[in-house]
């Protein structure tokens, strides 16, 4: 009887074990299953901040995002890059720095290399059609060099260009152009005129491939038509087919007697640039562009214009005047008052005032 009371209490204890290791696996089992779907919400819910692969290859643009848990779309469509070789990032949607998910898929844009085009031939064409073809072919005009050229003796025409006709250029690229300014001139020394008749001068112009250009008239003790002055001066280096201005005398001796004077007036340089501020950087190059050019003569109470163009810097400009007693010229450079100059009688040139 001892024996099968001791049995039944065995079988009891046993079954009260199996049913605490029962359950205990049980609940280590479903808190396992809690901390797995804990875990797993909580990564698929975490932000995270896209990285910059722009510029990167694409193997590295993949490694990238990987590292951040984050997905890589190569987008079919490709675009020119003239800073990135191929098959190197240009563009990522979303951008860089954008907070998503993880597990986020990022779309990526690769090059193509840079975009080409093919230089026209544009020798023996004007400047402007040249500048049409340039722009129908995505490039642009660069420097433009003018020089004599007998071979290529219209004016304007264009004798040859670099990169040559039919290179292969970057789209947006400069073309430099070498453009004639006819053919050389014949240079002659300009002869002296002063002391001359003007029917004379007028002779020995012809003889020289010469042409008389302004004559103006001043009072002076000498007879009528003798020439007192003349531009180009003698001794001047000049081409052929240049005009003469003269001055001759009037044969009259009067303050009320229309003379001929003379501007000259150098077109002045634009201020230096400063120096840069680091020594190490290339000092700024000077800038001889042309500058715009009005000068305004006020006599007799009336005003008029002379000229009104652009010249280069240190062009020497000269122009004869007719005027009676006192005459102001006003000289405006790039639109801002330069200089005011003043001819009074019996003076036949004008001077700063």
């Amino acid at each position: 009887m001892p024996n099968s009371d001791m049995e039944k209490s065995t079988r009891s204890l046993l079954s009260d074990i199996l049913k605490i290791a029962f359950i205990f696996l049980i609940a280590v089992i479903l808190v396992s299953v809690s901390l797995y779907i804990l875990i797993l919400t909580s990564i698929k819910g975490k932000e995270i901040e896209v990285p910059n692969v722009i510029g990167k290859s694409f193997l590295e643009a993949f490694e990238i995002l990987d590292e951040n848990n984050l997905r890589i779309h190569k987008m079919e469509v490709r675009k020119y890059s003239a800073g990135l070789p191929e098959n190197y990032v240009v563009e990522q949607r979303p951008m860089p720095r954008q907070k998503v998910k993880a597990g986020r898929e990022i779309s990526v844009f690769l090059s193509s290399g840079a975009e080409v085009g093919t230089v026209p031939r544009m020798v023996e064409k004007f400047v402007p059609e040249a500048e049409s073809m340039l722009k129908s072919a995505g490039l642009e005009i660069g420097a433009v060099v003018k020089i004599h050229s007998d071979d290529f003796p219209q004016e304007g025409i264009i004798i040859a260009h670099t990169p040559p006709p039919n290179a292969t250029v970057q789209r947006g690229s400069n073309v430099n152009l070498l453009v004639s300014l006819g053919p050389h001139s014949v240079q002659l020394t300009m002869p002296d005129l002063r002391g001359m008749r003007l029917q004379e001068v007028s002779k020995l112009l012809e003889i020289k491939e010469l042409k008389l250009g302004r004559v103006s008239r001043k009072v002076s003790s000498e007879e009528a038509d003798i020439v007192l002055e003349q531009i180009p001066l003698p001794d001047e280096r000049i081409d052929t087919g240049t005009a003469v201005d003269v001055v001759v005398s009037s044969g009259e001796s009067s303050e009320a007697v229309s003379r001929g004077v003379v501007l000259r007036y150098k077109v002045p340089r634009r201020p230096k640039p400063p120096p840069p501020e680091d020594p190490q950087d290339p000092p700024p190059k000077e800038d001889l562009s042309d500058r715009s050019v009005r000068m305004v003569l006020e006599h007799e109470g009336k005003t008029r214009t002379i000229v009104n163009r652009d010249f280069p810097p240190d062009k020497l400009l000269q122009y004869f005047l007719q005027i009676k007693g006192q005459g102001i010229a006003k000289i405006y450079v790039d639109d801002m008052l330069a200089e005011v100059m003043i001819c009074a009688w019996p003076s036949t040139e004008f001077v700063p005032r």
